[in-house]
């Protein structure tokens, strides 16, 4: 289980890293795109998207940006899509595999139901 464990916060730091990649390759792509065209839709979206980075960590960044890429290119928007669901996915895995390893109940109803004086 100590193997599950591991592999799953090197999983971790790869989508973290991959989704760090994401954001800043799309904050260059809104940058140019609006450097070449002067379009305001696209430096809202690079406004948005540096200010939802630091308001909410990856996820409206993340978002933004698929919302940039979703008429640009196919395959960018495919893989922020994948990041954006394999971050929860990722968080549930780590956290069964958390309780399993120290060999915690997830909920241990009886004890709740005896602070809870019912």
């Amino acid at each position: 289980m100590e193997g599950l464990f591991g592999i799953v916060i090197l999983f971790a730091l790869v989508i973290g890293i991959g989704s760090l990649v994401y954001i800043i390759k799309s904050l260059i792509d809104m940058w140019k795109e609006y450097a070449a065209t002067k379009n305001e839709t696209i430096l809202l979206l690079f406004i948005l998207n540096i200010i939802g980075f630091f308001l909410s960590g990856a996820l409206i960044s993340m978002i933004v940006a698929i919302i940039f890429y979703w008429n640009r290119s196919k395959s960018m928007r495919l893989l922020g899509i994948i990041l954006l669901i394999a971050g929860p996915i990722l968080f549930i895995v780590f956290a069964i595999s958390a309780f399993t390893l120290f060999d915690t109940q997830m909920m241990d109803w009886q004890q709740m139901e005896y602070e809870m004086n019912l």
